[in-house]
């Protein structure tokens, strides 16, 4: 169904467009809240933590499934730290750090049947699907400090956490507590997109901006790709640091570029009550810009990067 909608989304005019755009306004919908979320056109975001983006439905389940197939197609796989050998063999121990819905440790638990796999989130409503014997996810807030006992994991990694949190909290509180449970030797890896796009439209540039500004207001840093080897290196305990890049062409064929233009213009629809704030536009301006800016992803061939990070913690024994 991801296909067959995005092959739709390319072909249509820009009045097509713009006439779905408007149907799902935000004035359309009321807005409520609770304790803990705040739920804004009909999606539920949280309401105090830095995180942007909604939580705990089926869209952004789909959203995160589109991506988990943008990455493993891009890089050819679904990890590139050097431990498939161990992972055939068995007896291995993973963890997902921010797991969300579990894309990734749900197929990569079907694939590796022998190893063990622990997936960590804050959202308990993501934790609803069926899941491979070899699952265990478990609801938590690593800045709290994770239920998981010292060195239990041989293999550790992070999606599309840009963001969700500041840079001190990447340095001083989360980068610590991953190496905590880490085993001597094991591996980290850590993904995320570049929010710097290249060959950006005038239109693309002011959307992506207005986004950019609500990230940082909620003290994260969009630009987290500069950071993390630093914030690698700086740990102290992590060597053979290797970044890999992959980029995506938002109008190219195929599948990767059909559902990133896809998730380019779902991720603005969602984010339009948010970013509308930082752009002093009304709901139609906001539309038609984005009208715009779907068709400039073609026009300037735009293209988003990936990347990839892999880095060990020192073995001292094997020295």
């Amino acid at each position: 169904m991801g296909n067959q909608h995005s092959k739709k989304l390319r072909r249509r005019n820009s009045k097509q467009f713009a006439k779905e755009i408007s149907s799902s306004s935000a004035d359309d919908y009321p807005n409520s809240t609770d304790s803990s979320f705040l739920h804004v056109n009909g999606r539920k975001f949280y309401r105090d933590a830095p995180c942007v983006f909604p939580v705990e439905d089926e869209n952004e389940t789909i959203r995160n499934e589109e991506k988990h197939t943008i990455v493993r197609l891009l890089f050819d796989g679904n990890f590139s730290a050097p431990i498939e050998d161990r992972l055939k063999a068995g007896g291995l121990k993973i963890l997902d750090v921010g797991c969300g819905p579990g894309t990734w440790i749900i197929e990569m638990a079907k694939t590796y049947a022998l190893c063990s796999f622990t997936g960590v989130d804050m959202s308990p409503n993501y934790f609803s699907r069926a899941l491979p014997e070899n699952v265990e996810l478990i609801q938590a807030d690593i800045l709290k400090g994770l239920p998981i006992e010292n060195g239990e994991f041989d293999f550790v990694v992070m999606h599309f956490l840009n963001g969700c949190f500041a840079i001190r909290q990447w340095e001083s509180i989360i980068i610590p507590e991953i190496v905590r449970v880490m085993k001597p030797g094991a591996w980290l890896e850590w993904l995320e997109c570049d929010a710097a796009l290249k060959n950006q439209g005038e239109n693309t540039k002011k959307m992506l901006q207005a986004l950019l500004s609500l990230a940082n207001s909620r003290g994260t840093n969009p630009w987290l790709v500069v950071e993390i080897p630093g914030i690698l290196k700086n740990s102290g305990v992590l060597v053979n640091i290797n970044t890999e890049i992959r980029a995506v062409k938002y109008c190219s064929p195929g599948k990767c570029g059909e559902l990133a233009r896809k998730g380019f213009i779902s991720l603005f629809q969602f984010m339009k009550n948010q970013t509308m704030e930082f752009m002093s536009i009304t709901s139609h301006e906001y539309d038609q810009l984005l009208v715009k800016a779907n068709e400039e992803l073609e026009q300037y061939q735009t293209i988003n990067e990936y990347y990839r990070f892999n880095a060990q913690l020192i073995d001292n024994d094997s020295e």
